[in-house]
């Protein structure tokens, strides 16, 4: 009887490449940018009244989308050229 081993990427295995990674990133940036203009929409007045930690969060959420955003640009580009 023939040993059988375990081959986790399966017959049809194709690898992620920089064009996928990159519309991944626009795409998780852009929710989250969504989701910041809801918040600021809907929870705007608790952020303006001065909670620290709520408008770091905010913040924060803003520069992880933007920076997702860029990031997925890049690697779509950097596919094209």
């Amino acid at each position: 009887m023939e040993r059988m081993e375990y081959d986790p990427e399966g017959g049809d295995y194709k690898p992620v490449t920089e064009h996928e990674t990159g519309s991944t990133f626009m795409v998780l940036g852009l929710i989250m940018l969504i989701a910041a203009g809801g918040w600021m929409i809907f929870v705007g007045w608790d952020i303006r009244a001065g909670g620290g930690l709520m408008q770091g969060f905010f913040a924060a959420d803003v520069v992880i989308a933007l920076g997702l955003l860029v990031l997925g640009f890049i690697k779509k580009k950097r596919l094209t050229n």
